[in-house]
């Protein structure tokens, strides 16, 4: 038997009477509490627009690069655009910003499908274009196409990113 047991034997005898009654300015601000970390949560998933001018810079040096035909240059920018686009995501994914996990529910099979999509898209359109470029004769067939990649990204990302945070928020039932 425990020695803080003082002879009380329901609650209501230990701690006074328990009531379930809230007043509609507590059930108020408490629904607005959740609401906010909800935005919270929603907010800390998505990617800045910065992340898509940074990318889009970086495929552009790469398409430089590509087009000078020296292979020390080749190698070099198509190095710092792996490097440079795999630490930003790591760092935007795992590091840099809020630590938040997205529930499966929330973004979902159409989520996840929007954003391999989108890459997806810029990926192959940009690839595309280049070869067409190339086979038209174009010089800088590689700066042009990735040019093209750079505006799909900074225009299309923060659209992308929209899309998913109205989705998120109708899942999570957020205003």
């Amino acid at each position: 038997e425990s020695s803080c047991h003082t002879g009380a034997s329901t609650p209501q005898q230990r701690y006074g009477t328990v009531t379930n009654a809230i007043d509609r300015d507590e059930a108020r601000e408490a629904l607005a509490e959740t609401e906010r970390r909800g935005e919270q949560v929603i907010e800390g998933t998505i990617v800045p627009s910065w992340y898509w001018w940074v990318v889009g810079l970086l495929a552009v040096g790469l398409g430089v690069g590509v087009d000078s035909r020296d292979q020390a240059i080749n190698g070099a920018t198509a190095g710092i655009f792996a490097v440079g686009v795999s630490m930003l995501t790591v760092w935007i994914a795992f590091g840099g910003r809020r630590h938040v996990k997205v529930h499966d529910r929330l973004l979902g099979a159409r989520g996840a499908g929007l954003i391999v999509g989108f890459v997806g898209l810029v990926v192959v359109g940009t690839l595309g274009l280049a070869f067409a470029l190339q086979a038209a004769d174009v010089p800088v067939a590689g700066t042009v196409a990735t040019l093209a990649c750079a505006i799909a990204l900074i225009v299309g990302g923060p659209v992308l990113m929209r899309r998913l945070r109205e989705m998120m928020r109708r899942r999570a039932g957020v205003r």
